[in-house]
């Protein structure tokens, strides 16, 4: 199953980890709609969210 790292900054520096208040986050995600999801949602995010993808190896 393919699995990806998604790192997630605001770019005006708003909290985007929710426990920590950093501007970065990453997780993991594990499915592909998951993932268009999740890019889809930081598209229209008003932090102006800037993502980065990377592939896993399985």
């Amino acid at each position: 199953m393919a699995k990806w790292a998604l790192r997630a900054t605001s770019r005006s520096g708003q909290p985007v980890n929710v426990i920590t208040g950093a501007p970065t986050d990453e997780i993991t995600v594990y499915s592909e709609d998951d993932l268009n999801r999740r890019l889809a949602a930081a598209e229209v995010d008003l932090r102006d969210i800037e993502v980065e993808v990377r592939r896993l190896p399985d």
